[in-house]
């Protein structure tokens, strides 16, 4: 990844992760995901488009289109180059998070169309139109969550622009809970996904058949779940969301489990690690918040303001961040910096600076230049470049070498 781009998504994380504390300095914010005031500027959209759909859907677009980094060694480099159609989602989706942001509505939908075709031109030139690779067993579970990613943030920007047409002009169906900013947070999943990709990717494979039948449960468990999971969201059935959120964190254990089980020793592997255990304690948070709506109903929305941020920024900055820690430095670990600093200070910022200074301004002073410092480590810390002494991706790719 050249350092341009490296400069490029540093300002626009950092950028995102400001507008989340847009509710300290602006009238009619909140640090709560919720539906806005038709002439209301929401700032966390911002604070969720900037993160996960500019910098993480750039990522995933390049990632793919390097030549297929996950299962070459060396193509995810400093050399490799922006193509026209990650550098035209990259513009698009910043005009897509204006529009949305200035509530046009008509634009962002086109705009939003205009990017989900272009994901899905990377996809099919990638893998193929119809993902029948999902239901081929042949077929390594890391190839599949890099599809995955892919149709999940092209069927995102498609039900995104079906939802703000019609909440905005059609109003055909009506729900409550059908709003657009829980759609919008659905863009963090194609990052989830891709970080699952390189996860799976990284891992020896295994011959035993067990293995990889927990391995393909898991997938499938991962994207079935997440999907039911938002329609029992959008019908208010809080029983089962309960129940589809531990079937999640059972399935979280269980990729910790595969992960560890076939994992090599190395430094992404520390990164990744890590990340799980956001992933962890992002399902924790989110079945206390479930059980409490469900258990424990209270009339004032901001009494659970400070766990609601906790497991967001969990999600947001902390499971997505680590997996994309490793795919912007692919080819360039082992880092320079002891990866053990860099974790603990992403733990510090996101777990606790960061939920405290979206509600209290004394931490959000010590918060923002923490995180833009950590970002900056990630992205420009030294690494020392010695790709042949790291035996780290098995080529899938080889026909020879898949089992």
């Amino acid at each position: 990844m050249s350092r341009t781009l490296k400069i490029i998504l540093w300002a626009l994380i950092t950028l995102g992760f400001i507008f989340g504390f847009a509710g300290l300095v602006f009238p009619d914010q909140s640090p709560l995901i919720e539906t806005p005031a038709q002439n209301t500027y929401q700032f966390q959209r911002l604070h969720i488009f900037l993160f996960n759909l500019v910098s993480g859907g750039t990522v995933l677009l390049h990632f793919t289109e390097s030549e297929n980094p996950l299962f070459r060694v060396g193509d995810f480099s400093q050399k490799s180059k922006l193509t026209w159609r990650t550098l035209l989602f990259l513009f698009g989706s910043l005009l897509f998070s204006v529009t949305a942001f200035l509530n046009q509505y008509l634009l962002a939908t086109l705009f939003a169309l205009g990017l989900a075709l272009v994901v899905e031109i990377v996809r099919v030139r990638r893998f193929s139109f119809f993902p029948s690779d999902f239901f081929k067993s042949t077929v390594p579970v890391a190839k599949k969550f890099h599809q995955a990613a892919l149709l999940c943030l092209s069927l995102g920007l498609l039900i995104a622009s079906i939802v703000m047409v019609n909440n905005r002009y059609l109003h055909i169906f009506s729900q409550p809970a059908l709003i657009l900013d829980d759609f919008f947070l659905g863009f963090s999943f194609p990052v989830s996904l891709l970080t699952f990709s390189v996860m799976f990717s990284l891992a020896q494979e295994d011959n035993d058949r067990r293995i990889r039948i927990l391995r393909e449960i898991s997938f499938w468990i991962i994207n079935l779940g997440v999907i039911i999971f938002f329609v029992f969201i959008i019908f208010q059935a809080l029983a089962m969301q309960v129940v589809v959120a531990m079937l999640l964190f059972g399935d979280v254990l269980l990729v910790y489990f595969l992960f560890r089980h076939d994992s090599r020793k190395m430094e992404q592997v520390n990164f990744l690690v890590s990340g799980i255990l956001f992933l962890v304690f992002t399902s924790i948070t989110g079945i206390l918040i479930t059980l409490a709506e469900t258990y424990l109903p209270v009339k004032d929305p901001h009494a659970w303001a400070l766990l609601l941020q906790i497991h967001a920024y969990l999600s947001l900055y902390g499971w997505n961040l680590s997996g994309l820690t490793v795919v912007m430095r692919y080819n360039e670990f082992p880092l320079q910096l002891h990866d053990l600093e860099i974790i603990l200070m992403h733990w510090l910022v996101v777990s606790l600076l960061a939920p405290l200074g979206s509600l209290y301004p004394v931490f959000s002073a010590v918060a923002l230049p923490a995180f833009a410092v950590l970002i900056g480590l990630i992205l420009f810390s030294r690494g020392y470049h010695k790709l042949s002494d790291q035996k780290t991706v098995i080529l899938l790719d080889d026909p020879s070498l898949q089992s």
